[in-house]
């Protein structure tokens, strides 16, 4: 029975983020439907770049990182038993709760990533400080062991495998909730300082006001090609 029950949660979650996330389901192929669908994807791309893509903010976002810590006190932990007892503690949190329901909007498989598992990073991994797979955290046992670090890789967990808009809002909001108001502002400074936003995304245009900029684009292309068929007939009568 629970194994139903968790089964129907999730079908019930896929069809409403399907919905969310693609106005038409299945739209015949190059119809406005279509062509909107592909806007969608276009326009949650432009807001939250990393997404869908290359993780084209990850450099940048990691020199604002290395700034920050440089600027800030980041508490370390003494064993790997410790980061997981911190970490078990957050997951208790409102805002740990808050960010874990907001991340199964988007991504229906965080319903099994409430609370990600911390362990040590393998010895041949030891070029990184952390790294997860979204479900489990690897720290190494020598850079990794320090709160922000922990933090870093929980932002991930979150529903955001990539560097992008969405990812620095839920770090700021555990950096926040987890480290200090003060820190936080540095953190955000430090992102705007390398023109990374960590804004709301703009939202889309809903269908109907997208097809009304379609038609005033139809219609400015229309008008420009019939100055440029007037042009040639008049250059044509100059030259006779």
């Amino acid at each position: 029975m629970k194994s139903e029950r968790s089964v129907q949660i999730l079908v019930t979650l896929s069809l409403e983020v399907n919905i969310m996330s693609n106005y038409f389901s299945y739209p015949t192929y190059g119809t406005d439907e279509h062509q909107y669908n592909l806007y969608l994807g276009k326009h949650a791309n432009k807001q939250n770049k990393g997404q869908r893509c290359q993780d084209s903010e990850r450099q940048k976002t990691y020199r604002a990182e290395w700034t920050f810590q440089s600027k800030i006190t980041n508490p370390e932990f003494a064993s790997i038993e410790e980061a997981q007892k911190f970490a078990k503690k957050m997951y208790k949190s409102k805002t740990w709760i808050k960010l874990w329901n907001k991340s199964i909007e988007s991504d229906v498989s965080r319903i099994f990533g409430a609370r990600p598992k911390v362990v040590a990073m393998g010895s041949r991994n030891k070029t990184l400080s952390g790294y997860t797979n979204g479900f489990t955290v690897s720290l190494d046992l020598v850079t990794g062991l320090n709160k922000y670090t922990l933090l870093h890789e929980l932002a991930h967990c979150l529903g955001h495998m990539h560097h992008g808009r969405s990812f620095r809002q839920c770090l700021l909001s555990l950096v926040g909730a987890f480290m200090g108001a003060e820190e936080k502002n540095i953190l955000k400074g430090e992102f705007k300082k390398a023109k990374l936003k960590c804004g709301d995304a703009r939202k889309p245009q809903t269908f109907e006001v997208w097809m009304e900029s379609k038609k005033r684009m139809a219609a400015m292309r229309e008008a420009n090609e019939s100055i440029k068929d007037d042009i040639k007939f008049l250059h044509k009568m100059r030259d006779s």
